[in-house]
């Protein structure tokens, strides 16, 4: 084994273990863009919800408040 080899398998394995740093890097990277847009379709899920919940409270308001006039109207007394 002559010092250049030793040098070309040295440089080899840096070689290696670089592309495999970048491989990690980049596999941890897409995962962090897997999860960012997980909790972005999470959030506007939520969203979603949260506007169908907020129609529907205003639909039972105004059913509750056309139940309480029908009962004003039963409770006053006729003339």
């Amino acid at each position: 084994m002559s010092g250049e080899e030793t040098t070309t398998r040295g440089e080899q394995r840096e070689l290696e273990r670089r592309k495999a740093k970048q491989g990690g890097r980049a596999r941890r990277a897409g995962l962090l863009l897997d999860k960012q847009a997980k909790e972005r379709a999470r959030q506007d899920a939520l969203e979603d919800q949260q506007g169908r919940l907020e129609g529907r409270v205003a639909e039972l308001e105004r059913r509750i408040n056309s139940h309480a006039t029908r009962l004003a109207a039963l409770e006053e007394p006729a003339t």
